[in-house]
């Protein structure tokens, strides 16, 4: 039997360099992860966006865990800051 997946969304601030589209496109990559929206631009080579995913696992946990895999894969992320209070459990 499949175990129930639910959609979550969280905003978080990134610094990066390069080019912001080949960072959001290695986010995007992850399994869970359904979208990736720039909510807005901060400044030089920062930005706020919105991470929507889907998940049997606690949110929080997979966030960090999704926050822990691009820091360490994605060699044009500098930072990613989860901003926790944002986490909101869409339906459907």
């Amino acid at each position: 039997m499949a175990t129930p997946r639910i959609k979550y969304s969280m905003m978080a601030r990134i610094r990066y360099e390069g080019r912001l589209i080949d960072v959001l496109d290695r986010i995007r990559a992850i399994r869970m992860v359904l979208m990736v929206h720039i909510e807005q631009d901060l400044g030089e080579d920062k930005e706020l966006i919105k991470i929507t995913i889907l998940t049997p696992y606690p949110p929080r946990e997979t966030y960090l865990a999704i926050r822990r895999l691009c820091l360490g894969k994605i060699n044009e992320l500098k930072d990613m800051q989860l901003q926790e209070s944002t986490l909101t459990k869409l339906l459907n």
